[in-house]
């Protein structure tokens, strides 16, 4: 029997314990960070997309692609690089997040002349596009000096001043862009709402925010040695950027606004998984890097069980959306947009390798091989171009839907050899043929969508799916066992605090 007085350390699960309760609360806080103000900014979204038209809201579109492209040059990709410098040394933060924001101010300057010129002598885009796309790259440039303070607040894992900041930011861009969209209907007036929220945002982040934080130094050596340690990461997520987004460039090149704007509503539902996708990668992150700075042994062990978890999560995930798609763009989008649901079916099932992409690019960043995050997403924008020019002028979006489907693929295929070769991280057989299993349970449930409905359809998939994963034991007894202790019922809750009262003195 295990004595009373015995330290905790002596229970083996006492640490995944401890490192659940942790991963939780940084889940939970970049879940409101990133999930909240999404869902806002995407409720107005669809507002604007019933105002606008579909016309209308692909000319939205165009803007919103081509400011995210361009973005990356105010960001650079390093928010993550900040992050893992901060967690492995949170005194380095006054003088690392001066650097940075000497470095995105020229960096910023840079993005906006660019946007400008592209859009308006290189592309040739009508007037209200140009200044949409003006409006949301003055969006991103201030937003990019608010990831250099969230990274000091994930760094030293407080995320929840980042989701407080990130909340603002939804509720300030949500609430004025469907206020102006509603009594305007107009493109421009309503990308002035995330300019807005993003003030709001870095506001609020300066606020919370050490005055040594707020108010730090760095000498032109700490710029230059982050100028140096930045390349890989501005490559990695520059390449990484335009290959999500050059879709919708080539579909406005080749195909009518209206086309643009079913295409653009549907890839909404890949924007809100690629953002959880990001939550739960981002809480485990600051660990990542410290863990991979102790070895490559401990790193890799870490790495195959969360490529497994994220699997055995994600595909189940992904086929509810694909079994119900059409009447989720119905609920959301309404009638115009019904082809929609079309591009949904192709889109959906990317969703798996679209996440192991994401957990594996940050992975491969706290292990300090970006560059090869970069080679791998520059081989898949090769691809991804390649198939977008030849699928979209034939088929349109779902061309453009087809060639995602088939690209993500094969960038996860990339990126699974780059784990086994470089992180020694080889997927167990197990997990990846119960994901297989419920991949088939999915494509097994369609023919009886008439005598189910459509809701139907879910519940059962979730419920059969469920039964396949308790059947084949799928997660590990102590990782149960860590569940259960971190976040016990609340019944058994109260009877271990009726116990602690019988036992203590």
């Amino acid at each position: 029997m295990k004595p009373r007085d015995a330290p905790a350390a002596a229970d083996p699960t006492e640490r995944q314990v401890t490192v659940l309760r942790r991963t939780a609360v940084n889940a939970v806080s970049l879940l409101l960070a990133y999930v909240l103000p999404r869902l806002l900014i995407f409720g107005a979204a669809v507002v604007a997309a019933r105002v606008l038209g579909a016309s209308g809201f692909g000319a939205y579109g165009v803007a919103a692609a081509l400011a995210v492209i361009l973005s990356v040059l105010s960001t650079l990709g390093m928010m993550p690089l900040l992050i893992r410098g901060i967690a492995r040394d949170p005194q380095s933060a006054p003088s690392l997040i001066f650097a940075a924001h000497v470095v995105k101010t020229l960096a910023n300057v840079l993005m906006l002349s660019t946007l400008f010129v592209l859009a308006r002598w290189v592309l040739v885009y009508p007037a209200e596009v140009v200044t949409a796309g003006m409006l949301l790259g003055t969006a991103y440039a201030i937003g990019s000096y608010g990831e250099t303070l969230g990274a000091y607040f994930q760094g030293i894992e407080r995320m929840h001043v980042w989701m407080q900041a990130n909340a603002l930011l939804g509720v300030v861009t949500g609430v004025v862009g469907v206020t102006l969209v509603v009594t305007t209907a107009s493109v421009e007036l309503f990308c002035l709402a995330p300019v807005l929220g993003q003030v709001a945002a870095v506001a609020w982040l300066l606020k919370r925010a050490p005055a040594a934080v707020r108010g730090g130094t760095a000498s032109m050596d700490d710029v230059r040695r982050l100028l140096g340690s930045i390349a890989p990461f501005a490559l990695g997520f520059t390449v990484l950027t335009m290959y999500y987004k050059i879709d919708v460039l080539l579909l406005a090149r080749f195909r009518t606004p209206s086309e643009v704007g079913v295409y653009a509503a549907a890839y909404k539902f890949v924007d809100v998984a690629q953002a959880l996708a990001v939550v739960g990668v981002g809480a485990l992150y600051p660990r990542l890097a410290r863990i991979h700075a102790k070895g490559a042994d401990a790193g890799s062990v870490t790495s195959r069980r969360l490529m497994e978890l994220t699997l055995l999560i994600v595909i189940p995930a992904a086929g509810v959306l694909w079994l119900l798609r059409s009447p989720l763009v119905q609920l959301l989008f309404d009638t115009p947009y019904g082809e929609a649901a079309g591009v949904v079916a192709l889109l959906a099932p990317a969703l798996p390798a679209l996440a192991i992409n994401v957990l594996l690019s940050f992975t491969l960043a706290a292990a300090e091989r970006m560059r090869l995050v970069a080679w791998v997403y520059t081989a898949g924008l090769a691809v991804n171009i390649t198939l977008n020019w030849m699928l979209i002028p034939a088929l349109g979006s779902p061309g453009a839907a087809l060639a995602m489907l088939v690209s993500e693929n094969a960038v996860g295929v990339a990126f699974l050899l780059t784990a086994v070769v470089v992180l020694g991280a080889r997927p167990r057989a197990r997990p990846l043929l119960v994901g297989a299993a419920a991949v088939a349970t999915c494509l097994l449930i369609v023919p009886f969508q008439e005598q189910l409905g459509w809701f139907g359809m879910g519940a059962v998939y979730a419920v059969v799916v469920a039964a396949i994963y308790r059947g084949a034991r799928v997660f590990d007894p102590i990782e149960l066992e860590a569940v259960r202790r971190a976040f016990p019922s609340p019944k058994r809750t109260r009877e271990t605090s009726r116990l602690r009262v019988r036992v203590e003195p």
